[in-house]
């Protein structure tokens, strides 16, 4: 999730773009490139709510924990937080019903009293809100992965990035599953 003051727009890196359009390099100086006009938060789904969530619900989940967090975070400037009215943009067709996952895993709720959520196609593309969270999220999953291959080289985690790819599937077949990879595919 990614918050940025619109006032101070044209002072973002000038080559903020979809996250797969932009080698790692890119998004490592996009990030350090942030001022502190911008707040950001990203979160991570476990393996176990993988399996037993479905990676859709989980991705929601993950979703939810960010902007509960980044929402949090904008709380503690209340000049901020209670003189504008936030849109939350997600990528894609969908947007998570948030009422009810909050309903379902019985915890702390999101209260997005002042926020409406819109669902934009490709909106990663159109989007800077949007490209930038994608960039912060693909650079999160991407140096857990890197920490990950360190652990457990024989599995190259930092080529595939845990992508089904041949490399990844001919890994696990040569050194078997671990706790951290997916056991169904919902």
């Amino acid at each position: 999730a990614c918050w940025f003051d619109f006032a101070k727009y044209k002072s973002l890196h000038s080559e903020i773009n979809d996250s797969k359009k932009l080698k790692s390099s890119k998004r490592r100086e996009i990030i350090l490139s942030l001022d502190n006009f911008v707040k950001y938060s990203t979160s991570i789904a476990s393996v176990a709510e993988i399996d037993k969530y479905g990676l859709s619900y989980a991705n929601a989940i993950a979703m939810k924990r960010s902007i509960f967090s980044l929402t949090h975070e904008l709380k503690k400037n209340s000049q901020i937080y209670r003189k504008n009215f936030f849109c939350i943009y997600i990528d894609g067709k969908y947007k998570p019903d948030f009422e009810n996952l909050d309903n379902f895993l019985k915890c702390k709720k999101l209260q997005l009293d002042n926020c409406s959520v819109e669902a934009l196609v490709k909106g990663d593309s159109i989007c800077k809100t949007i490209a930038l969270a994608s960039i912060l999220s693909k650079e999160t999953r991407d140096t857990i992965m890197r920490q990950l291959s360190k652990k457990h080289p024989s599995y190259l985690f930092d080529s595939h990035f845990g992508y089904g790819t041949k490399n990844h599937m001919d890994a696990i077949l040569k050194n078997g599953i671990l706790d951290l990879h997916r056991k169904s595919f919902k």
